[in-house]
């Protein structure tokens, strides 16, 4: 057996069969990669109810993982907002001098891309643990920290969100558009490493190909997001991971990958 320091980085590798299968870094998963599709092969077709149903199943054979893992999230933001008020306090009191209220702002902006960067981590580890599922293999909590593809990602979600801000600024429909069209770009960049542009651009490829099916699948899982919200909230913990998985699956699908059963 080679030495520790000599194992190949995660990704597709022949193993010792000579069938192309993913390597985690450690050891061989189940996750066996398909043939390559010939050109034009059409892909199967999005089920909004099956992966609907699918999503919630995995929920329930992974929630040991995917609760901790959301609770993590719900921590480290209420945590940062917790934090971000208190800074701002002498800005708030009417006795807060001028050098007070400059030093306040300048410590919320500070804790405001700290938070939102952390976010970034966290809402990473999880778009992972949704492809890892769908891959075949299991997910873990170690996923919040990982950094392979990391930057990749940061750029696409902040690429995309700068497009979702300007759309929304000039017009609400061009900024809803852009969360359709781009919502498989994060997964594309932690996927496969692709840069933000090809993320995006491979993304608008999947969707405007299957469009009519892609927005009944965004529209379910936005629908299941919204009533986990209803309930303080509290449901989030539940309707976050089921649409992430949502997600995965339609992404999977929509490239012409096996889903893990």
């Amino acid at each position: 057996a080679a030495p520790m320091t000599d194992l190949p980085p995660p990704g597709w590798y022949p193993d010792p069969t000579g069938t192309p299968r993913w390597w985690d870094g450690q050891q061989w998963t189940v996750a066996a990669q398909p043939p390559a599709r010939s050109y034009g092969a059409p892909a199967a077709r999005l089920d909004a109810g099956a992966i609907c149903s699918y999503s919630w199943r995995k929920f329930t054979e992974h929630w040991q993982v995917l609760l901790p893992m959301m609770l993590i999230v719900a921590l480290v933001g209420g945590a940062g907002m917790i934090l971000a008020f208190l800074v701002l306090l002498p800005v708030m009191s009417s006795s807060g001098d001028g050098g007070a209220v400059a030093l306040s702002w300048t410590a919320y902006l500070v804790v405001v891309v700290l938070v939102t960067l952390v976010g970034y981590v966290l809402q990473a580890g999880l778009v992972r643990a949704g492809l890892a599922i769908t891959r075949g293999d299991e997910p873990r909590l170690g996923m919040l920290v990982e950094r392979r593809h990391l930057g990749t990602f940061f750029g696409t979600v902040l690429l995309v969100s700068f497009a979702f801000m300007i759309g929304y600024l000039l017009c609400i429909l061009p900024g809803l558009a852009v969360l359709v069209f781009c919502a498989y770009a994060p997964f594309i960049a932690l996927d496969r490493g692709a840069g933000p542009i090809e993320s995006i651009r491979r993304s608008i490829e999947l969707v405007r190909a299957r469009f009519g099916e892609v927005l009944v699948v965004m529209l379910l899982a936005g629908a299941i997001y919204y009533v986990g919200s209803l309930a303080c909230y509290v449901g989030l913990l539940v309707s976050t991971p089921v649409m992430v998985l949502m997600l995965a699956v339609s992404y999977r699908i929509l490239e012409g990958e096996p889903v893990a059963p």
